[in-house]
């Protein structure tokens, strides 16, 4: 087992212990994401595309500031998650996802597209994903958005 998330589950750990999230803590969502996180830290690996850890450290800086960001980017880096840049294989990959599933952004398919290549499996609430789940290992969790 290997773990690929996408960016709104590392939107959904970084404010854990929010009192809105708290609210819904035993919902199988939370649930499911603190046991993926578990899960890391006891050695399952986990795969961060390069341009997911992009989107995660904007939004981090959006809402935190830079400094917050830049803080998450230094755990990241010595931390033995392993961070895959785009090259050519991948963007044929993902141009490949693409013309057969169709809906998906750019972001998703290099997520699609590497953890097609890294045998990993996705963790989202985005229901775009649900038609890859014949080629690629899909969690796909229920979106908490109108409960909180």
């Amino acid at each position: 087992m290997k773990y690929a998330f996408d960016t709104n589950i590392y939107q959904i750990w970084r404010n854990i212990n929010d009192p809105s999230i708290q609210k819904v803590s035993k919902h199988n969502t939370i649930q499911t994401i603190k046991q993926c996180f578990l899960d890391v830290e006891n050695g399952v690996p986990l795969i961060i595309p390069r341009i997911i850890l992009t989107e995660h450290l904007v939004w981090v800086a959006k809402i935190e500031g830079i400094d917050a960001a830049l803080d998450v980017l230094d755990t990241i880096i010595v931390s033995p998650w392993q961070v895959i840049y785009e090259h050519e294989e991948i963007h044929k990959e993902a141009m490949a996802i693409g013309s057969k599933y169709g809906g998906l952004g750019a972001a998703d398919l290099l997520l699609a597209a590497i953890a097609k290549q890294e045998n990993a499996t996705i963790v989202t609430m985005d229901l775009d994903f649900r038609r890859l789940k014949s080629e690629i290992d899909v969690i796909l969790l229920e979106s908490i958005v109108d409960l909180i």
